[in-house]
């Protein structure tokens, strides 16, 4: 394999929307993880499959905008400064480098991507190495529920917080590889899930499905399942934001059996929507539900030095 040949496997969703059991799933499969890896936790006891290296690259991005992925709602890649994405490009190239050597096939999963990547696509790009990304898609009420119980963060706030990354991840992603895959269709028939992400996101996984199922079968199990939607978002959260996810969890769900026009122009127009509401109410809404709110005191991730201080050169240069 040729350094042009490698590919990366982008894990790609909003936080509790089962990425983690994808990504080990995928890693099962030939896909190589990360050096370093986050360790197990009581919420996620079979791992997250996380570097804590690109988490804290992808924090220092947000930081730069005056961001963090639970307090994104004006979030917007294009207000970094010129400097600001020739040093998010540099951290984003060397954290792949340190973490994934001269590995074939990546794989890359960290929540924060969904807001990222307009700018992790054009790094990788530029390193030779080709994208498949697979936007997993959990009903907003399992997530709401899911975040509230480790986060103690109000189901329409979570709402807000799923419709941001849901709608960025489907938008920057169109246009190249990838497969939206249900998290309701893997725990259902993930030999079925896993073998038509492989076929639509133009992935040759590198161990065979059938030579990984007793492994897959056994990661997969219906215990790691704690929260079913029994409600749409609508009846749960109210208007306008329960309507919204509820559009556009039908119009993914849609678009993973087949490609659409008429759900990507519903995508198009509830994000038009969702992003003006954001604009005139989201840093006040955010700045009232998150203050003093626990979440903020959540550990923050870095990079080191030299990385940040190359980057800073290259970004004056």
């Amino acid at each position: 394999m040729t350094f042009a040949d490698r590919q990366a496997v982008l894990i790609l969703g909003m936080h509790r929307s089962g990425t983690s059991a994808v990504a080990g799933a995928v890693n099962l499969l030939g896909v190589a993880p990360p050096a370093r890896l986050l360790p197990p936790a009581a919420d996620n006891p079979t791992g997250f499959w996380e570097s804590p290296t690109i988490i804290g690259v992808n924090d220092r991005i947000l930081r730069a905008a005056g961001n963090a992925w639970y307090d994104c709602l004006d979030f917007d890649h294009r207000c970094l400064t010129a400097e600001a994405h020739v040093a998010a490009e540099t951290l984003i190239m060397a954290s792949v480098m340190a973490e994934f050597g001269s590995n074939g096939v990546l794989l890359v999963k960290d929540p924060r991507l969904c807001l990222l990547l307009d700018l992790w696509l054009p790094a990788l790009r530029s390193m030779q190495i080709t994208t498949a990304s697979l936007l997993v898609l959990r009903h907003p009420c399992e997530v709401m529920a899911s975040v509230a119980q480790r986060d103690a963060l109000p189901a329409a706030f979570t709402a807000a917080l799923w419709l941001r990354h849901v709608l960025a991840a489907e938008h920057a992603s169109r246009g190249s590889p990838r497969h939206i895959l249900p998290y309701e269709s893997l725990l259902r028939d993930w030999h079925g899930a896993l073998l038509k992400a492989g076929q639509t996101a133009a992935i040759a996984w590198p161990v065979a499905i059938e030579a990984a199922a007793p492994h897959i079968a056994g990661l997969l199990r219906a215990g790691l399942r704690h929260h079913h939607a029994d409600a749409s978002a609508r009846q749960s959260i109210g208007a306008p934001l329960g309507p919204w996810a509820d559009d556009v969890y039908a119009a993914l769900l849609a678009l993973s059996e087949s490609p659409d026009a008429c759900q990507l122009r519903r995508l198009d127009q509830v994000r038009e929507v969702f992003r003006d509401w954001c604009r005139r109410h989201g840093r006040e809404w955010s700045a009232t539900l998150l203050a003093e709110h626990a979440i903020q005191s959540q550990p923050r991730f870095d990079v080191p030095d030299v990385w940040r201080e190359t980057a800073a050169a290259l970004a004056q240069a």
